[in-house]
């Protein structure tokens, strides 16, 4: 008894520990991130979709006319540590460095996902996520065909370039499927 009590005050100190390092972490990076987050918020226009919903007003009146469009989503959480907001940010820098165009016609949205939201939760079960993710959604008619989560984004995530080869390769080959 007196084992097993030592081993439950273990565990909650380092599930303390653990936790207040990820918060420390993610306090200390706040301000690099957030000059980072900022330009590349800056170079694109985001769908935010939390609590509140932010729309691109050309990408939504373009996307009406399509009948065959591509979503890449960038699911995440309320906590949000510097790797979650690392693979935002270079998923966002390579959609805007290769795909300006197809953001600009509608034949792409770029938009990220709170889904600690409850309106957002039922994409948990969607796309089956267990961690925070890039997913791409192929839509026909406004129906998804089909889809991708990019589970090599955290792999990746200590090579910035092969990041954005790796989300321009698999965005374009979905984008492709368009034409």
């Amino acid at each position: 008894m007196y084992r097993t009590n030592i081993f439950r005050v273990g565990v909650i100190v380092a599930v303390a520990f653990v936790m207040s390092i990820c918060n420390f972490e993610s306090f200390a990076a706040d301000s690099d991130d957030q000059a980072a987050t900022a330009t590349a918020k800056a170079s694109i226009q985001t769908q935010t979709i939390d609590d509140s919903t932010l729309l691109r007003a050309d990408s939504a009146k373009a996307s009406a006319n399509l009948s065959h469009r591509v979503v890449a989503y960038y699911f995440h959480g309320n906590v949000r540590c510097v790797s979650c907001r690392k693979i935002e940010a270079y998923t966002n820098e390579a959609i805007d460095s290769a795909f300006g165009a197809a953001l600009k016609s509608g034949a792409l949205e770029w938009k990220v996902v709170n889904t600690d939201s409850a309106q957002n939760e039922h994409y948990l079960q969607d796309y089956q996520l267990y961690t925070k993710s890039v997913i791409l959604s192929d839509l026909h008619n406004d129906k998804q065909t089909r889809w991708k989560n990019l589970e090599k984004v955290w792999e990746l995530l200590g090579n910035q370039a092969k990041f954005h080869m790796y989300i321009r390769d698999e965005l374009r080959m979905f984008l492709d499927s368009t034409k």
